[in-house]
């Protein structure tokens, strides 16, 4: 027997002294429960000797003759669930635990440490080895995977974790070679819970594996009365290279005394930033993060920062600089040259689901500007675009959904991964957007130019969208259903808990981004936007023209092109606000003709006969005020008619125009009756 801690120590542990066990399982005899035998373990019920315990086994063992044996072939894994207390939820302090593990080939294990002495309430860290070989650590306070490595089938190995609870660095070892370290988002621990199951990570369903060996060491933390230590460093976003990113720093109080201000560095690639925190109340053991308002620009050389505290309550050093500096070693991506993503998302505000696919889609253009873009596509709702709405329709099966370049269907939680996998692929050619924009009559041209790195050859297509943000109303519809109202927490990009507002959020209160306001000409994309071969270096140009509407406001609207491939999916995007486009300049090329145009009730306007059948037709006129102006464009967005009518109120005005001269195809006829606007297209033959 080597079972150095019963139960009068793990009690010791609570009190916080240093405690330890070790426990290889040869004092018992095979057959028994480890639940009932054991006053160290127990399982996730609390009920032992039946089917969530594991029993004492002889066919493997890594030394003496004993181990634990664990297996399950249900889909979800289980009934076995075995936990290890730790004689309560430590959060300072060091703790180091190890075990031996024997997973035999073609089966997976998993384990967890829990977080709080009640199971269940919180999982500090999950461990998955999957039938493959590979294995997966995955921090899921912080939704990430931190650390992927492989593990040996069919032989005895040894996986042992070194935590320093007290500045938060995790770090794991396999057969003692170090193969990551981290600062995990739930900074404590309370016990370990083996649950046989291999179902996550592309897991084959069939989990055996047996546990030796196991040992854990933990020495507490003496508090010291001033001192602030530097305990996390991350970017306000991904790891991109090019990117520019505000450096977040967490510091934790390890004194008796409040921290009242500090100041914090940040040393990245060779430059510091510094700044310094004041007016805040930190108390002892609490943490702070604070993230920085100057910028770094990470690039692919550079792939740790360092963040130093220091001038704690303006005293200079204090008590312990050994804790004062925190290195933070990270993995940056290269996205491709003109890479950008397109991200395309289902949602509506009668979906009480959808507020996390809004959060997602903020979160994204927040992280990701000038990599990614996000379109909001609305169902019936007041912001639905028909066309865009009947496309997503057809590639969806639910809401809320999300497509990432149009790939698999996804829940809009999920987008990130994928991503950041597409920012990495070299597109087929570079999208950039010109525009030019009449504020007269409302209409924005949009050039798309597509620059061609590679050959490519069938029916690819360029598509437009518009966007718009801030947007709002004061009818109901503009108000969101809410399914997290007190059951969930979602916290948005503002900060704003989801769980915390009404089940229907007011329109009053809400304000949505990312709105699809168009797509041109349709959800597939143009069909001739391109030769059938088109080679490397080649450039094209296709025009899209949109009349937007009068409640539309250009200053918050953005400029969406796609490059569709011949299955239908995306290869690459482009993006830009509409000054930036016009910016850029408008090129010509063919018109994929007018693509939106307002063809609602005819309460102000009517044509006929339309098509012009002739050399004229008759606008019909219903005047709401005693000013009337009306405009006629071309598909060029020339003006070929404008003409001010003063009209008595509330009359009808009929105007005959001659159409002897305009060319043969598509106007758009405008009113603007006071603060009332309609358009309608015109066709002449």
């Amino acid at each position: 027997m080597k079972k150095l801690l019963l139960s009068t120590a793990l009690l010791m542990v609570a009190a916080g002294a240093q405690a330890q066990l070790s426990e290889n399982f040869d004092s018992y005899n095979v057959g028994d429960y480890i639940g009932v035998v054991s006053p160290a373990w127990t399982t996730w019920s609390s009920t032992t000797g039946g089917a969530e315990d594991a029993q004492i086994n002889n066919i493997q063992s890594n030394s003496g003759n004993n181990s634990i044996y664990f297996n399950s072939t249900a889909a979800n894994g289980g009934p076995q669930d075995v936990v290890l207390p730790f004689g309560g939820a430590h959060n300072v302090g060091d703790f180091s635990y190890s075990q031996s593990m024997y997973i035999p080939t073609g089966k997976g294990a998993y384990f967890n440490f829990q977080a709080d002495a009640t199971i269940g309430n919180t999982w500090a860290l999950d461990f998955y080895f999957v039938d493959d070989n590979s294995f997966y650590v995955s921090d899921p306070g912080a939704g990430l995977t931190v650390i992927t490595g492989t593990f040996p089938s069919d032989q005895w190995f040894d996986v042992k974790m070194e935590i320093d609870l007290t500045t938060n660095s995790w770090e794991m070892f396999i057969n003692n070679v170090s193969v990551g370290s981290f600062s995990n988002a739930v900074n404590r621990i309370a016990s370990i819970d083996f649950y046989p199951t291999n179902s996550n990570n592309g897991g084959n369903g069939l989990s055996t594996f047996w546990i030796d060996d196991v040992s854990y060491t933990y020495t507490p933390y003496t508090l010291l009365s001033l001192n602030g230590a530097a305990i996390n460093a991350e970017f306000n976003g991904p790891a991109i290279n090019g990117a520019a990113r505000n450096p977040e720093v967490t510091i934790r109080n390890l004194g008796t005394t409040a921290i009242t201000s500090f100041d914090i560095a940040v040393d990245y690639n060779g430059s510091t930033i510094s700044q310094t925190v004041s007016n805040v109340h930190i108390p002892s053991l609490d943490t702070y993060t604070i993230e920085l308002s100057q910028s770094v620009t990470l690039t692919p050389t550079a792939n740790n920062m360092v963040a130093t505290i220091s001038n704690v309550n303006g005293n200079g050093a204090d008590m312990d600089p050994s804790d004062d500096a925190k290195t933070i070693n990270f993995t940056s991506i290269t996205p491709a040259t003109g890479k950008v993503v397109i991200v395309e998302e289902a949602t509506g505000t009668w979906c009480g689901w959808c507020p996390r696919g809004t959060v997602a889609m903020d979160y994204l253009a927040h992280d990701y500007k000038g990599f990614a873009a996000g379109i909001a596509v609305h169902n019936g709702d007041p912001m639905v675009n028909q066309v865009y709405d009947a496309g997503m329709g057809n590639r969806i099966s639910g809401y809320p959904s999300a497509l990432v370049d149009r790939g698999s269907v996804i829940d809009p939680s999920d987008i990130f991964s994928p991503v950041l996998t597409n920012l990495v692929v070299a597109p087929k050619a570079i999208l950039t957007n010109g525009a030019r924009y009449d504020a007269a009559s409302n209409i924005l041209e949009v050039s798309v130019t597509a620059d061609f790195v590679d050959a490519v050859s069938g029916d690819w297509r360029l598509a437009c969208a518009i966007t718009e943000d801030s947007v709002h109303g004061t009818e109901s519809g503009y108000g969101q259903s809410n399914y997290y109202s007190g059951s969930q927490s979602l916290v948005g990009l503002n900060g704003v808990d989801w769980q915390n507002l009404p089940s229907k959020v007011p329109a009053s209160q809400m304000v949505y981004d990312h709105v699809a306001r168009a797509i041109a000409p349709s959800f597939a994309g143009y069909q001739n936007s391109f030769p059938a071969s088109v080679n490397a270096n080649d450039q094209h140009t296709v025009n899209f023209w949109f009349q937007l509407e009068a409640e539309f406001d250009i200053d918050k609207m953005h400029i969406i092109s796609m490059l569709i491939k011949p299955g239908g999916t995306i290869d690459n995007g482009g993006v830009a606000s509409v000054d930036e486009a016009i910016a850029n300049g408008f090129v010509s090329g063919p018109n994929v003709g007018v693509t939106e145009y307002f063809d609602g009730p005819h309460d102000m306007l009517n044509i006929y006969p339309n098509p012009a059948n002739g050399n004229f037709t008759n606008l019909v006129i219903n005047a709401k005020s005693s000013s009337v102006a009306i405009t006629i464009v071309d598909v060029n967005g020339k003006t070929v008619f404008a003409k001010q009518l003063d009209t008595p109120q509330n009359e009808t005005e009929v105007l005959p125009i001659s159409t002897a001269y305009f060319s043969e195809g598509l106007y758009l006829v405008r009113v603007v009756d006071g603060q009332n606007t309609q358009t309608q297209k015109l066709i002449v033959q």
